[in-house]
């Protein structure tokens, strides 16, 4: 089984970031000889010589060999589910990254902002399922899925923040409830380190006094802060797991 992991923060915090390798930084990412990201907007990596090399429009997705290239971006959900599907059969393929999954939904509102009526919310709901519910059959294959989404702060009556995903419309929310369909949910915290004199970015890996909202299964993380840095958190829950199996 893999492990399936929602990342929450704001645009700009360095989501996309934590997918990359950066050595100078001992960042260690995500392979990219092992590894397909679904970007669902155009926008460039944001580090050079990533190892995610753009599929261009027109060219074959190879997913034994990533000849044509390892990253596809596509906001059209209609072709991201049989894609989904079509890399659950790769035994290359060990990650699965989707990156900013709520442009899914929004790019999909806006195309559709003229029609009257709850019909594209009810879109919006259906493909969201579905692409999630394809997700779990990823997990059955063996690959680790990586849902990258920009966050909605909301303020509970104790006055922490619960981070939701940003979504489009109550019905995903009420009806689907995107986090409760991932087993880690880790959320993206930025603050102003003064000894450091740096802004620190890190992910947040349980609920605390200032959050009501982030979870991992007890034990995996003994630090509420980690880097924001895919590659280690999956290290991190994978010698867990070889270190408790019985």
């Amino acid at each position: 089984m893999g492990e399936k992991i929602l990342i929450l923060a704001p645009s700009g915090f360095g989501k996309t970031t934590s997918i990359c390798a950066i050595p100078e930084l001992n960042h260690k990412g995500l392979n990219p000889k092992e590894t397909f990201l679904i970007s669902t907007t155009a926008k460039g990596m944001p580090v050079p010589n990533s190892g995610y090399n753009l599929i261009k429009e027109g060219e074959k997705i190879d997913i034994e060999n990533f000849s044509t290239g390892n990253r596809y971006a596509t906001n059209n959900y209609q072709f991201i589910v049989p894609l989904i599907q079509k890399l659950n059969q790769s035994p290359k393929i060990k990650n699965i990254v989707i990156d900013d999954f709520n442009y899914l939904l929004q790019d999909y509102f806006v195309d559709t902002i003229s029609q009257k009526g709850f019909d594209k919310f009810n879109t919006i709901g259906s493909f969201t399922g579905q692409i999630l519910n394809i997700l779990d059959e990823s997990v059955k294959n063996d690959k680790n899925v990586f849902v990258l989404a920009h966050s909605e702060n909301i303020i509970m009556p104790d006055d922490r923040i619960y981070v939701k995903m940003k979504t489009v419309g109550k019905l995903v929310d009420d009806k689907i409830t995107p986090e409760g369909k991932f087993q880690y949910v880790l959320i993206g915290v930025s603050f102003y380190d003064k000894e450091k004199q740096k802004v620190q970015k890190m992910f947040l890996t349980n609920e605390n006094e200032n959050y009501a909202s982030g979870k991992t299964p007890y034990g995996v993380f003994k630090e509420e802060l980690i880097p924001n840095d895919l590659g280690l958190i999956l290290d991190t829950i994978q010698n867990y797991k070889n270190n408790n199996k019985k």
